[in-house]
């Protein structure tokens, strides 16, 4: 398993937005606030969706990693603009699962001609491109599904594995994430399997049905080992549960310290105050050194986790940079 010496994620989609970000400064992390634009007419775009870019080096090495798209292209595309971000830096990139609050920016992203033919695109599994529902009504309203076609398009070297990969030499994904903790979460959306997926590389128990109920079982985390740290594990929506997220990637990596915990952990309804206290307890017995939770974690888990770790808890904003490792 990989190990960078230093890491640093910076936040490019997600709900939160503000200028007044304090600087951190601690032996351990340094926490940038967003930048002040130089144009007043403009400004970091917030939106329920999540991005995360993370630059990482290791013996002089320096590679940099997409971890999901965000809702739009437009709030994507304008946040990295403004932060000097551009597509044709990008050495690989993670579509954490097939929501679109995740990869809805990822059509405008390789449309913008930018993107390095060849770039790396690891996904989950087949069951990511599967047409999806808005709720569990197979009635429901739509909620999009992947432009394969565009990912070819733009000769993106598309990979889909539930097992846990290396990640531009550097990270890794977790691969698929079995339930070993009390959590499981309800997952609001429904799969049209079929519809944009290929039934044959379903999971046989679904492949012959034309609906069921999302259990997010392609869903991958993204994990860097962090060298004399530990492991920062980011959970995008951990629709599978962020403590089972977590120790997937401390299996996968044979590495129990755990550094940080960033992302969504999906502890907004349908998922109730006490499954939020229990995710609470269960962190709180990984003791990792930091909590940045973002996206669908919630105000619930946000208060009480800021309440319970007071010096460990740091707010995800659009723009601001989390670095981790040795400058």
């Amino acid at each position: 398993m990989p190990s960078v010496d230093l890491l640093h994620l910076t936040v490019l989609v997600d709900s939160t937005t503000s200028v007044f970000g304090a600087s951190i400064t601690r032996p351990d992390i340094r926490v940038v606030p967003p930048p002040i634009t130089a144009d007043y007419h403009t400004a970091f775009a917030g939106q329920w969706g999540y991005s995360l870019l993370a630059k990482s080096s290791a013996a002089g090495a320096a590679r940099t990693t997409l971890i999901d798209f965000g809702y739009t292209p437009a709030a994507l595309l304008n946040n990295m603009a403004l932060l000097g971000i551009e597509p044709g830096t990008i050495d690989a990139m993670v579509l954490s699962h097939g929501h679109y609050d995740h990869f809805g920016g990822l059509d405008g992203f390789l449309a913008s001609g930018k993107v390095r033919r060849g770039t790396p695109l690891f996904v989950g599994g087949e069951e990511a491109f599967c047409a999806r529902i808005r709720g569990t009504d197979p009635d429901g309203a739509s909620f999009g599904a992947i432009d394969r076609p565009a990912i070819r398009q733009a000769g993106i070297d598309l990979i889909v594995s539930g097992d846990p990969r290396i990640v531009a030499g550097q990270g890794f994904t977790t691969g698929q994430i079995p339930f070993v903790s009390p959590e499981r979460p309800r997952v609001p959306t429904g799969m049209l399997l079929g519809q944009n997926c290929d039934r044959h590389l379903l999971d046989p128990a679904k492949r012959d049905k034309s609906f069921v109920v999302d259990d997010a079982e392609h869903e991958l985390g993204t994990a860097f080992n962090v060298a004399g740290r530990g492991l920062v594990v980011i959970g995008s929506c951990s629709h599978r549960g962020i403590i089972n997220t977590v120790r997937r990637a401390q299996a996968v990596s044979g590495i129990d310290k755990v550094h940080a915990i960033v992302g969504g952990f999906h502890l907004v309804p349908p998922q109730t105050r006490d499954q939020a206290m229990e995710t609470l307890a269960l962190m709180q017995a990984i003791n990792p050194d930091y909590v940045i939770p973002g996206h669908c974690t919630g105000e619930t888990f946000v208060s009480a986790a800021m309440a319970a770790m007071p010096q460990k808890v740091i707010r995800s904003v659009v723009g601001s940079s989390y670095i981790f490792g040795s400058a």
